[in-house]
């Protein structure tokens, strides 16, 4: 045997493998197993047996059938982060529910000035009541001091016509008629001292009934800016920011995206109503508190008078082009406080402050 007839022999046998590999892969007839375990391939037709053979198998990919079946391919799965379903900062929730604590600690001491100003007005009603009645009593009393001074002056006209007509009479007669005169004296200044006694306690009632009527519209006042609704500022001012989250989001929020389009938005807090309830005028101061000097928005006014009744609103405007995003697609949160000062006619004076919020947003959070 010559070196090309090897060559040509070892080359059928590998191609004999590689087709007897291809058809046990494929599942085709064309090979089968003997009785003495040896695979046999049937190619004496090559049209028929190897081409036109059925499959006894399907062909298919299994490790690509399981990522069409198995929906949590990592490969097939977005780079999503975890959602935070803790939206409030816990430092936050709880300087809220201190605040909320302190909140109900003022309703409960205003609560308790309510009872002692009832208490109050009882006691001034029934002053005013036991000095209604000594008035009465005293009026009474004048009406009868009055009706003996008409039965004296009756008598002292008569005695005096008498002696008029009897001046030759005796001294004795005399005597008497000038008893009479200084009795009739006497008579007119205890009337003038009980005249003066009622005035007394005339002027006294009126300064009671003042002194209630002072107190009922204090009261009064209270009353309707608890009505309002919003916050109140010492004890008559009340403040309304609209529009409204819940009763954790800051007072006023401001929304920037951290991104290329520099999307931004209010979220709360873009108007401010302010009503004064008292009878005087009373001076609004207001300032803010900058986190880390994020001037991110401006007020039109912040020292001015309201006048009696009277409400004023304030609408601020967002100054975003004053801040700084950092690091982009982070996000940062900026946090500050609106503070407002009321100071009443009569020197007194309170100030509040409410929480603000920037927020320099991540794209996918914003």
């Amino acid at each position: 045997m010559t070196n090309l007839e090897a060559i040509s022999i070892k080359l059928q046998e590998e191609k004999d493998k590689k087709l007897e590999s291809i058809l046990s892969v494929s599942g085709s007839a064309a090979i089968s197993r003997n009785e003495y375990g040896v695979n046999v391939v049937d190619d004496s037709n090559v049209a028929s047996s190897l081409v036109f053979k059925g499959l006894t198998k399907d062909k298919y990919d299994t490790e690509e059938l399981i990522k069409a079946v198995d929906v949590e391919v990592k490969e097939l799965l977005p780079n999503i982060p975890n959602i935070n379903l803790d939206l409030v900062p816990r430092p936050v929730y709880n300087e809220k529910v201190v605040e909320n604590e302190d909140l109900r600690k003022q309703v409960r001491k205003l609560n308790d000035n309510i009872v002692v100003l009832n208490s109050t007005i009882s006691t001034l009603e029934s002053q005013v009541q036991t000095e209604i009645n000594n008035r009465l009593s005293i009026e009474q009393t004048n009406d009868l001091l009055v009706n003996q001074i008409e039965t004296l002056n009756a008598t002292i006209e008569d005695f005096a016509s008498q002696i008029s007509t009897s001046l030759q009479k005796s001294v004795d007669e005399s005597i008497l008629r000038a008893s009479l005169q200084s009795q009739k004296t006497g008579f007119k200044a205890q009337i003038e001292a009980l005249i003066q006694q009622i005035n007394s306690l005339n002027a006294i009632i009126e300064g009671l009934q003042a002194q209630l009527g002072a107190v009922r519209q204090q009261k009064d006042l209270e009353t309707t800016a608890q009505g309002q609704g919003g916050t109140i500022i010492n004890k008559i001012v009340t403040t309304n920011f609209t529009p409204k989250g819940s009763a954790t989001d800051p007072v006023m929020s401001y929304k920037i995206k951290n991104a290329r389009d520099d999307a931004k938005e209010w979220i709360n807090g873009t108007n401010l109503k302010i009503i004064n309830n008292d009878l005087e005028p009373v001076t609004i101061k207001i300032g803010v508190t900058w986190d880390r000097d994020q001037r991110w928005f401006r007020i039109p006014k912040t020292d001015f008078k309201i006048s009696p009744g009277a409400t004023e609103e304030i609408v601020f405007v967002a100054t975003p082009q004053n801040t700084s995003y950092g690091k982009r697609d982070k996000t940062i949160v900026y946090n500050g406080s609106l503070n407002i000062t009321v100071q009443r006619a009569d020197g007194t004076s309170e100030t509040k402050s409410f929480k603000t919020e920037l927020k320099i947003a991540h794209p996918k959070s914003y």
